[in-house]
């Protein structure tokens, strides 16, 4: 499927893209948009060498906690946020931008009265997320952002088998 070169903006989304839960067949309150390309499993399969999407999170909500290989860029689209980039854990506003590194734990939380959102633009090729493990968890739970993060706020990654050769 060729992509589309505009897409416009509607009430509660964009013209012709699904509203998704933030983990792709499970419903969630985090709703997902892909605004442009998809996940591929190889670079030289069809479709832009970078995946744009837009995630919706109502109050009281957060994303995963997470940590992968691929760095990735988010900017602020709406509301009020907090994220957490490693032990630290920052407020977040329309037109802010975060860099997460590659391995660096982070989260999105929600903590305001109105629905925070925001742009993540990732290579369309990339690993999964991972979950943390118990000795990062208590790292986590020691540090400034413990008080933020939800380990389990949202639905955890999927566990990967490598393909059969």
């Amino acid at each position: 499927m060729e992509q589309r070169r505009v897409i416009r903006r509607t009430a509660d989304g964009w013209e012709a893209v699904e509203r998704a839960g933030y983990v792709p067949g499970v419903q969630t309150a985090v709703v997902r948009h892909t605004l442009i390309g998809d996940r591929k499993e190889r670079p030289e399969d069809p479709g832009p060498a970078q995946e744009v999407r837009f995630f919706s999170v109502p109050p009281g909500h957060v994303t995963r906690l997470e940590k992968h290989e691929h760095e990735h860029f988010v900017i602020v689209g709406e509301g009020v946020g907090h994220v957490i980039v490693g032990t630290e854990v920052f407020e977040i506003h329309a037109q802010d931008v975060v860099y997460t590194a590659p391995w660096e734990i982070h989260q999105f939380v929600n903590r305001g009265s109105e629905t925070f959102g925001f742009f993540c633009m990732v290579s369309a090729v990339r690993d999964y997320s991972q979950e943390l493990d118990a000795a990062e968890l208590a790292c986590l739970a020691a540090s400034p952002a413990g008080d933020y993060a939800d380990p389990h706020g949202a639905p955890p990654p999927r566990i990967r088998t490598p393909a059969a050769s």
